[in-house]
């Protein structure tokens, strides 16, 4: 992600999420119809922190409001009256109100995270969207005040909030409507929208930052995020006090009608793009490769997975992070399909919610159906400041062994390895050492061709969780030197020339697709046409 596009985000961010009409729906949207391919490692922790923007926007504009109902709660709770004043209650309203999506988050949650997989369903829920403004416009009678608020309101409210849930229904056009729907008027209806927001989201914010910050390469990515954090902060507190205004003299249709047209925008599009796929492959769904099915030991269960009734869960390892674009290409590709992608650790069993497992090669294969889809190979890299080029496999066992400490070592055994003489302060650096966990597939991989399968490498080096926090270390210094999948490739690094490899078809391993039970015809196309992909005809 670049600065411009985090602005951006964030700018879109703060307009979003207040004005009614989905914040969700722009973030999904933006980068697909701008054609943005932000690194899926990424996309996590940006969302967290320009959403605790907008949080933080609230807090500061309804600061008197908010301290006043925590001072009122406390007060009431001490007097043994926790209802005995208009703060006290407006507390118990907000905490009353965000119970229903806070319950929802936990038990619907994998249908939520399918349908952020689809711009289609986004563009439906726009629709939806724009039906409850229209209905809040027509039946919302308006006679009440943000003083009149009682219980219901706040239950029914917080019911509303629920469905906002869901990408393209927006959080402040569904609640407010609730609102109006219990003939609170619009200004009303948008405060108490905004205050019960300030718990939903600081909860939400709480905990995604801590998995956020457990994201590999979120310290390297903070100052990108936090243009990002500001454009949000910014934008959102200036859109509250607009939407404020504005709601005091002017009605919501006109959120409707860009709702409808957004939504359209997106259909319009969804059909172009199945049109393009259509010409150039007339019929994408016929398997022409056949698909290669490893013996197995233990019966396949009897039932087929259905991913019309149920979204389909893939979990993938963290070698194939860069095999999300092609499994969302060809769930795009083949109709009624909808998928769910997590990123799982090596070695995670399939399971009754976890349909298909891939992973990249499997030195035990578990129980169910394996298909080789494609073949991913190990490289051997350094930064592409490092003037070394090649190595032999007997060099890369003494550097990983502990016989060979520095560059300036290496350049002695392997003056013809670099493309120039080493400069002396670059003969006089250690090699920084990069390697993964033992339960890594590139770790597996290198022990088993460059080390003879050695339990473990002898001399002390940097230890990295996956294969994009190998390359981020590689990128950032010159020094260093790692291995991963070849597709982790990128501008900053090279990869190295390995000779003296007893064959070189052992830096390749297969791709696999691993399902607890027998694919069904549907998931059958979608691993057909990933191994399409992979494996092209030639």
């Amino acid at each position: 992600m670049t600065l411009i596009q985090s602005l951006i985000l964030g700018i879109i961010q703060g307009l979003t999420e207040f004005l009614p009409i989905s914040s969700s729906a722009h973030l999904v949207l933006v980068p697909k119809l701008l054609g943005w391919q932000i690194p899926q490692s990424q996309v996590f922790p940006f969302d967290v922190l320009v959403q605790l923007g907008t949080l933080v926007a609230v807090i500061i504009y309804f600061w008197r409001d908010l301290w006043n109902i925590i001072k009122g709660f406390i007060k009431a709770l001490v007097d043994r009256q926790p209802f005995g004043s208009n703060d006290a209650r407006m507390g118990w309203f907000l905490i009353l109100a965000t119970i229903p999506a806070g319950l929802a988050g936990v038990l619907i949650k994998d249908t939520i995270e399918a349908a952020f997989n689809s711009a289609t369903a986004t563009a439906f829920f726009l629709f939806g969207t724009a039906l409850l403004l229209v209905l809040a416009e027509l039946l919302g009678k308006r006679t009440r005040t943000l003083t009149d608020i009682n219980w219901l309101d706040a239950l029914v409210i917080g019911i509303f909030q629920v469905i906002s849930l869901f990408p393209g229904v927006s959080r402040s056009g569904s609640t407010i409507s609730a609102g109006m729907f219990r003939k609170i008027d619009r200004p009303s209806a948008a405060r108490f929208s905004f205050l019960m927001s300030v718990p939903v989201m600081l909860g939400a914010g709480l905990v995604s930052f801590k998995d956020a910050l457990e994201v590999p390469e979120f310290s390297d990515f903070l100052p990108i995020i936090l243009v990002g954090f500001l454009a949000a902060l910014l934008v959102g507190y200036l859109a509250i006090h607009w939407l404020l205004s504005f709601l005091g003299k002017r009605s919501l249709y006109i959120f409707a009608i860009y709702c409808v047209i957004l939504g359209s925008l997106v259909l319009i599009l969804g059909l172009v793009n199945k049109d393009g796929k259509a010409q150039s492959n007339p019929n994408p769904l016929t398997p022409t490769v056949a698909i290669a099915t490893s013996e197995i030991s233990t019966p396949i269960p009897s039932f087929v997975a259905n991913p019309e009734e149920n979204p389909l869960t893939i979990a993938y390892t963290s070698s194939l992070s860069w095999l999300v674009p092609v499994m969302n290409v060809c769930t795009d590709a083949v109709p009624g399909l909808t998928t769910v992608t997590n990123m799982k650790s090596f070695g995670t069993v399939v399971s009754g919610a976890e349909k298909v497992i891939l992973q990249w090669g499997v030195p035990v294969i578990p129980a169910g159906s394996v298909f080789t889809l494609g073949r991913e190979e190990l490289a051997i890299l350094v930064n592409s400041n490092n003037p070394l080029t090649s190595l032999s496999a007997p060099l890369v066992n003494a550097i990983y062994n502990g016989q060979i400490h520095t560059w300036g070592e290496v350049f002695e055994q392997c003056p013809d390895c670099f493309t120039s003489t080493l400069t002396d302060t670059f003969q006089s650096q250690p090699i920084i050492l990069l390697s993964y966990s033992s339960n890594e597939e590139p770790q597996s991989l290198f022990l088993n061709v460059f080390m003879k399968g050695m339990v473990k490498i002898t001399r002390p080096g940097i230890m990295v969780s996956d294969s994009s926090s190998m390359i981020a270390e590689i990128e950032k210094d010159p020094t260093a030197i790692g291995f991963a999948g070849s597709h982790f490739i990128t501008n900053q690094i090279k990869r190295i020339v390995v000779s003296a490899v007893e064959s070189p078809a052992e830096l390749e391993s297969p791709i696999l697709a691993v399902t607890g039970v027998e694919p069904s015809p549907t998931i059958s196309s979608w691993l057909s046409c990933i191994q399409k992909i992979l494996s092209p005809k030639p």
